[in-house]
Formats: structure tokens, sequence, C-alpha cells
């Protein structure tokens, strides 16, 4: 308004511009009114001259009278934006400032991703930059969820040793329409070579340790169970597996402060029952192991020889 008591018609342009014209005219001014602190912008460098430039000035005019050398590629991108201004002044800064440093994978991926809006520079600037592509700011719908996907990576790669940089980033460019993170993640899981050791040793007749992805799938496809659904839990430490004489598997859960691991459960086929004479097997077994168990207090002996002569079952 103040540019229009100077320079009358100058609120007619902006309101009847072409978004390409509207949105370097607000580039301009919020370049204008923020001075400190994101890049230097002195009354001398924005004479009174620039009120005529915004009323009577082509694009390439007004951005070059605001920033001096304009960026390769600036007006193309503030087109993207639209007919409405962006919500924060800063967001024309951060634009600008991506071009000026020749952030490519950052340009290349707002290019792609439609209208320019706030969420997809919030995402964009709490994305790490390895990971910046149109595939990933189309499905990230904040900068919170950007700053969970990048540590859901970091946790992928500690554990897949074929989950490097150029892979995952690969992947999400080759990503299809219907495809999602959480499906691409997934697949590096299903892909990993890094678990813990299993509190299980190899070599027993018994109890056999199920110590690789592999194991644990082709064990979820046996059982009919969800256990390919818990790969992220095991390459976490938080859950381990082992098959006892092929017919249930047998769940053990980590102590605190990484101590040990406790039998903790067992499941059969589909989830089904097990017999309670089986579950004595399993605990005898992890008894000679070592491995410690919840003991359920009262009842002795006696109660156990009632539940296995009546038949009771519990549940795996």
């Amino acid at each position: 308004m103040k540019l229009d008591d100077e320079v009358p018609g100058i609120l007619s342009r902006v309101l009847t511009a072409a978004p390409a014209r509207r949105q370097a005219i607000l580039a301009a001014l919020a370049a204008y009114e923020v001075k400190a602190g994101v890049f230097d912008v002195s009354e001398d460098l924005i004479p009174m001259s620039f009120a005529e430039v915004v009323r009577h000035g082509r694009v390439a005019d007004i951005l070059r009278m605001t920033f001096g050398d304009v960026p390769e590629g600036l007006p193309g991108l503030l087109e993207r934006i639209g007919e409405r201004p962006l919500d924060r002044r800063a967001d024309y800064l951060a634009i600008f400032q991506m071009l000026a440093r020749n952030d490519v994978r950052a340009a290349d991926a707002l290019r792609g991703a439609g209208r320019i809006t706030r969420r997809k520079l919030e995402v964009l600037s709490s994305l790490d930059p390895r990971w910046h592509h149109t595939h990933t700011l189309e499905r990230l719908d904040t900068g919170a969820e950007a700053t969970t996907f990048n540590a859901a990576v970091e946790f992928v790669q500690s554990v897949c040793s074929r989950a490097s940089d150029e892979t995952v980033a690969e992947a999400i460019a080759q990503m299809r329409p219907t495809s999602t993170l959480p499906r691409l993640l997934d697949r590096f899981i299903r892909r990993a070579d890094r678990l813990p050791v299993n509190p299980v040793p190899v070599g027993d007749n018994d109890l056999r340790p199920l110590s690789t992805t592999r194991d644990l799938l082709e064990a979820g496809l046996r059982y009919r169970n969800c256990i390919s659904h818990r790969l992220s839990e095991v390459a976490a430490g938080k859950l381990a597996i082992a098959e006892y004489q092929t017919q249930l598997l047998v769940e053990f859960r980590p102590l605190s402060l990484g101590a040990a691991w406790m039998f903790r459960d067992v499941h059969g086929p589909r989830n089904g029952p097990v017999a309670l004479a089986l579950i004595a097997e399993v605990e005898a077994k992890c008894d000679a192991l070592g491995i410690p168990r919840i003991t359920e207090a009262g009842g002795g002996d006696g109660w156990k020889s009632y539940r296995r002569f009546t038949g009771e079952l519990e549940w795996g």
C-alpha cells in the first residue's frame, strides 16, 4: 500500500497480474521487508525507483532490482506457487537461497511436485538432502513426518548393508504412483543382514535359532503367521525367534540394559493352541540353555499335572 501511494496502480497490478508476475512482485516485497538474518537487503540496494519497477517492469526486471543476480530457474519456480501468496515471507527467500546455492536436487523435487506450498517447503527443509525427490515430497505431509522418515532410513541402513545412499535414492526415484514410502523401507528390512545375535546357540538338535531374514520369512510361510511383519523388531533387537522340533516357534524378549534374553511365549501353526506338554519341553530346554523365563507363582507340580491330565490348552 505504501508503494501504491508512491506510484498509483501497484495494488491493481498485483491483483490482476498473471501468476508469474504476481509471485515475482510478492518475492520482491518479501525481500524488501525481511532485511535481517537471511541475506543483506539494504535501502541502498532497493532505491525508491523500486516502486516504479514493480508497477511497470517485467518479471526479470522486478527480480533483478530486488536480488541483483537472479538464479536460473527462479521465475519458473515462483510461477509454480500459483495465484495465492505463500504464507510466510521467508518461504520466498528460501526458494531464492535454494537456487542461489545451486541445490539441484531440491529444485528438481519442487518442479515435479505440482503447486509449491508452504507444506512442501517445510518438508523439503526437514528432509535429508539425500532423499530430496518429487516422490518423497509428494508422499510426506509435514516437516515432522520428514524428520521421522530420515530416522527410519537411518535405521534401515544400520541393519541392511545393501541400503547404501545410492541404492535408497535410486529406489525412491523408481517409485511407481501406487508405491508408498513404508513399503519401500519394508523391502530393505526384508533384506536385512545385520541382525542381532540370537540367544539360542547354533547346533542344538531340538531348538534352532532363526538368525536370518530368510529363516524368518520361510518360517512365516510355513506357520502362516505374522512374523514377516515383525522383522523390524528382530532387526532392532526387541524380539528373537527360534523353532522347536519343527513344531512351534519360540519367542524371546530382551531383558533391561541388554543383560540377556528371556523366554516369552510359544506359537503354533496359525498361532493355534499349543499342548502344555510341549510347552513344558520348551521350558526345560530353555532352562538347560540358561535362558530365564517367568515362573507362575503357586500351584506347584500338582497344578501342572492337573492341567496336563485334563487336557487344558494354553494359546500361543
